[in-house]
């Protein structure tokens, strides 16, 4: 595979679109079964996501990453979560996710755009469980193998609270 073939597959492949491309360059240009490689990586990792989603899904407590609508029709991410059973909330966030359903959220954990709630209401008594869940974005690395430039981010459902 050379690269504009490596290209010509990443914008056939909306999902591929989340990969750093240096990543999938280093992993199959120029190798012989470099078509085959990009297959099995993008196929693993499509797999990867749904199982963190499937993990996710199964916490019953509020996690870094899910969705609080804390006024009529209007939804932000939860950004911290604290031992206190306190969060924060903040739509300026990344959403690292590891396949156990655990998050982290990196970025702007703090955002003044919600400095007008009572922070004593985001507290996790305040939520109540919905039915409901929003695609919202998020990375993991590779093959869930750790390393420099093997971040892939997609959507994936996230739970959605109502702050009370």
């Amino acid at each position: 595979m050379n690269y504009q073939e490596l290209i010509s597959k990443i914008n056939k492949d909306s999902f591929a679109k989340g990969y750093n491309v240096s990543f999938l360059q280093d992993k199959c240009v120029g190798h012989r079964n470099g078509a085959e490689r990009f297959e099995k990586i993008v196929a693993g990792d499509k797999k990867l996501f749904e199982e963190i989603e499937q993990n996710m899904a199964e916490i019953q407590e509020p996690v870094n990453g899910d969705f609080v609508e804390y006024e009529d029709g209007k939804f932000a991410r939860i950004s911290t979560c604290r031992h206190s059973r306190t969060f924060q909330i903040s739509n300026n966030i990344g959403i690292f996710v590891s396949k156990d359903g655990s998050s982290m959220a990196s970025g702007c954990t703090w955002d003044k755009d919600f400095d007008y709630i009572d922070s004593k209401r985001l507290s996790f008594d305040n939520l109540t469980p919905t039915n409901k869940t929003l695609k919202g974005r998020c990375w993991t690395f590779s093959g869930n193998d750790a390393g420099a430039g093997r971040g892939i981010y997609s959507e994936i459902n996230f739970k959605v609270w109502l702050l009370g």
